[in-house]
């Protein structure tokens, strides 16, 4: 089970199916956020929206049993961002899919709450929990070569670029080749 962390302004409590509506709000029923990540087309409907939403909870909650890590529902901790508790996100680790990388950061937040600096507010949090346990070393993250403000979160945690990777069926979707990058514990803790 995953623990509960704490930010200034967010809260990141376990995922669990009960979030699903919120999820279809937040992210799936948005084509301005799905459309940087995996599934948006089946996304287009109602019903895909919640299938998409459900598919997602249940891989993301899944690794806490097997690997000791998965994702988090990104949660409201500060009144002036709206009703505490509501979600509006998630983020956390997935395993990996890239042999050596170590796990993967997966985020993604609800439109109306860009801008704020929130997901790299709870993607630090989510790397010093991560980087005190000795098996993991480094994680990597992909996006869209266009999503430069994912790929500027990326940077703020320290992640640097390291190559171009084909992942999630990227090329034969049309969807070119992503840009990877990586951190490791020694590097991440040094420059904290």
């Amino acid at each position: 089970m995953s623990p509960t962390l704490k930010t200034k302004r967010l809260i990141l409590k376990p995922l669990s199916i009960s979030d699903q509506d919120a999820m279809v709000d937040m992210i799936m029923s948005d084509m301005d956020v799905m459309c940087w990540l995996p599934c948006s087309e089946q996304a287009l409907t109602p019903d895909g929206q919640r299938e998409v939403a459900m598919a997602y909870i249940i891989d993301f909650i899944k690794p806490w049993d097997e690997f000791g890590y998965g994702i988090w529902a990104v949660c409201i901790g500060e009144a002036e961002l709206g009703t505490l508790g509501d979600f509006i996100g998630y983020c956390g680790f997935i395993p990996e899919q890239i042999e050596g990388a170590g796990p993967e950061i997966a985020f993604a937040m609800g439109k109306s709450m860009w801008g704020k600096g929130l997901a790299t507010e709870a993607l630090t949090a989510c790397l010093d929990w991560i980087f005190i346990r000795p098996k993991i070393s480094c994680l990597y993250a992909v996006t869209d070569k266009e999503n430069i403000a994912s790929r500027s979160v990326m940077e703020k945690i320290g992640m640097r670029y390291e190559k171009d990777v084909d992942l999630y069926d990227s090329v034969a979707k049309e969807g070119g080749l992503l840009p990877l990058y990586s951190i490791n514990r020694e590097v991440y803790l040094r420059e904290k």
